[in-house]
């Protein structure tokens, strides 16, 4: 893949530096979870940790490689509400299994 086909800047660096990103919040979320019990993680913590990880990695999926940030305003606007909503419910959903 060249920079040309990279696709709206950046190029193939910026790629792979999402990509390492990307890489390491994945790794993150296995030792928290891996570790949770010598680490003293309760399911809280736990939860929450691994649910904010989860959180960037979908914005940064969505909002570089499907290429949210070059979509026009209506469609972000509505993107992003869409995504507070469901956070909404899905974290008050948790509040009540916790």
């Amino acid at each position: 893949m060249s920079d040309s086909h990279a696709s709206h800047g950046g190029g193939v660096k910026l790629y792979w530096i999402f990509c390492v990103i990307l890489s390491v919040i994945t790794f993150l979320e296995w030792a928290v979870f891996e570790y949770r019990e010598p680490w003293g993680i309760g399911k809280v913590s736990l939860v929450v940790s691994l649910s904010i990880f989860s959180l960037i990695k979908f914005v940064m999926v969505v909002g570089w490689y499907m290429h949210l940030k070059d979509d026009p305003k209506m469609l972000k606007n509505t993107f992003i509400f869409s995504l507070l909503l469901a956070s909404g419910v899905a974290a008050g959903l948790l509040a009540l299994m916790l």
